[in-house]
């Protein structure tokens, strides 16, 4: 039998068509190749773009979070350290500003105290300011507060006038109006260590029981001071002393009411 000649094809000798065709397709194949290629680089190139775009937004959005967080936790930390010295206003979170230039309060009997990095605690609705110096912990001031116009901005102005203080300072005595041992004595202690314009003279019981601390302005020349302490212990200025009880040789008389925990 006659054996069948083998033909050879070289590869060079192909048409471009015919190369196409073959079942190694090697031309077919590496220009699809090019263009997988540059596709690819595209796609990685829009990828690493965006990352680097979402990356970034998202490290500012977070900064911005943390420094407000930051910011909300100072405040919180200032209440809650004030609160421990006195009864604060409630359903409200008060304005805070930051005494820098001390000088530029001179002429204003709320700021006589005042000192650089003391804080303001502003509290509209209850219409009440309190200065606070963290570095000794300690209220230094307490006042009604002046409504400020429209206009004014508590954060531009440091904090509105308050009222005039005409007597800062003040004698009071202090009975305890409740059951508890000791009452009296816990709330002198306070009074000592945040009022520093309140001289407390004595410490003693009340003749009858009360169920809120009372204020009384014995001097009528005191009512400031008279109003600082109600506000400091949570209680109420009242008008007289109350029936039964003794005059005091002082500015002021503090009854305190089983609504005075001492906290």
């Amino acid at each position: 039998m006659a054996q069948k000649k083998k033909t050879f094809v070289k590869k060079e000798d192909l048409a471009p068509e015919e190369l196409e065709k073959n079942g190694n397709g090697k031309r077919h194949f590496l220009r699809l190749g090019r263009n997988g290629l540059l596709v690819l680089i595209a796609l990685i190139l829009i990828i690493v773009v965006l990352g680097a775009f979402l990356y970034t937004q998202g490290t500012s959005v977070n900064s911005i979070l943390q420094n407000t967080q930051t910011s909300q936790q100072q405040t919180q930390n200032l209440i809650q350290k004030v609160g421990d010295l006195m009864l604060l206003p409630t359903n409200e979170t008060p304005q805070v500003a930051t005494v820098t230039d001390v000088s530029k309060l001179s002429g204003q009997p709320f700021f006589a105290r005042a000192q650089n990095g003391d804080k303001v605690l502003i509290y509209q609705n209850a219409a009440e300011v309190i200065l606070y110096r963290p570095g000794i912990n300690k209220i230094i001031a307490v006042a009604p507060l002046n409504a400020p116009t429209s206009s004014q901005s508590a954060s531009q102005t440091l904090t509105p006038t308050p009222t005039q203080v005409q007597d800062q300072t003040a004698t009071a005595v202090i009975l305890n109006g409740t059951a508890a041992t000791g009452l009296a004595r816990t709330a002198e202690t306070k009074i000592k260590a945040s009022l520093s314009n309140i001289k407390v003279l004595s410490v003693g019981d009340s003749y009858n029981s009360y169920q809120q601390t009372e204020v009384i302005d014995v001097s009528g020349k005191k009512s400031q001071a008279a109003s600082q302490v109600a506000s400091f212990l949570g209680g109420k200025v009242v008008s007289a002393i109350p029936a039964g009880e003794d005059k005091p040789n002082a500015d002021i008389l503090v009854i305190l009411g089983s609504d005075y925990t001492g906290k």
